[in-house]
């Protein structure tokens, strides 16, 4: 007997895979998950005075256990790009004492991390029960299921987060703030004499003469907490079509959701539809993860730094 995978069908699913104390199947005929047996000794089908799931009229759930979930949990810590989130769930998943417990702990004390993992959850969750349904249509002789629903999770920082065009008054005192927290991370990355050169550096290139009447994005969460921004220059004269990418900065707990891209695509936007046709960021301290996001948007490293051409 078939079965059609409604939503509600599919939170059911859902539900029933995270719940370990319970043995549930898919009651093909009323089209819901019931529950065979539980902990507590609850019991709903009965066939002949006897269990049965006869993958006929009762279906088994997709397989889902605590080893699943450890590796959900490793994936997602593997991708997450927030450095101090990432390196408490990485010190937590090594330990594995009470492992579940603890990451659930420190995902709550980073709300939009929570935000990410749930998204990430419930994205892995639905993609294994649209394999599964997949592979009883294939039994059925029936089509596959699309799965263009499970891309959806993709945006969730612009739900979260609002983009307004810079402010060189409203904002100052944000961004201020912000150059000193990149120059403690610097001087706590380099020990000693090293640390501070490498901080002043970045805010002799920050603050450079050359670079008046900014322009960018700021982000800040749907409560007005300053999350990041992005600014750049164009140049005067005999370089009207080349703008400098001057300052690029996410707050540290906000890293790792996307708002460093979605603050260079507005920016590039917005210069290309004001004519501009190159962005060049010059040689500075330029991190790792600074490099990948770059070369999303087809910066190209040179002698002077990247250029991008729009």
């Amino acid at each position: 007997m078939t079965f059609s995978l409604t939503e509600t069908l599919r939170d059911q699913i859902l539900f029933a895979m995270e719940d370990q104390n319970c043995l549930s199947c898919v009651d093909a005929k009323e089209g819901r998950v019931a529950v065979v047996s539980s902990s507590d000794g609850a019991m709903e089908i009965e066939v002949d005075g006897e269990i049965e799931i006869d993958e006929e009229n009762y279906y088994s759930l997709p397989e889902w256990d605590s080893s699943d979930g450890f590796e959900m949990m490793e994936n997602f810590t593997a991708g997450l790009h927030s450095p101090q989130a990432h390196d408490q769930l990485r010190r937590c998943l090594a330990n594995r004492r009470g492992v579940f417990r603890n990451f659930k702990d420190i995902i709550r004390s980073y709300p939009e991390v929570e935000k990410k993992w749930f998204a990430f959850k419930d994205k892995t969750m639905q993609g294994r029960i649209t394999e599964w349904y997949n592979d009883l249509c294939e039994s059925w002789g029936l089509e596959h299921l699309e799965q263009d629903f499970l891309d959806d999770t993709e945006n969730l920082v612009c739900d979260d987060f609002e983009f307004t065009v810079y402010d060189s008054v409203k904002d100052k005192e944000s961004v201020d703030r912000a150059g000193c927290m990149w120059a403690d991370e610097l001087k706590a990355n380099y020990s000693g004499e090293t640390g501070a050169a490498v901080a002043a550096m970045a805010e002799t290139y920050r603050n450079n003469p050359l670079f008046e009447s900014k322009k960018g994005f700021v982000c800040r969460t749907n409560e007005g907490e300053f999350a990041g921004y992005v600014l750049t220059c164009v140049f005067t004269s005999s370089a009207k079509k080349t703008a400098a990418l001057t300052d690029l900065f996410v707050i540290q707990n906000y890293r790792g959701l996307g708002i460093g891209r979605e603050l260079i695509q507005k920016c590039l936007e917005e210069l290309k539809n004001c004519g501009i046709q190159r962005v060049i960021l010059f040689n500075s301290v330029i991190p790792s993860s600074m490099e990948s996001l770059l070369s999303q948007f087809s910066f190209e490293k040179t002698d002077f730094g990247y250029l991008a051409k729009l």
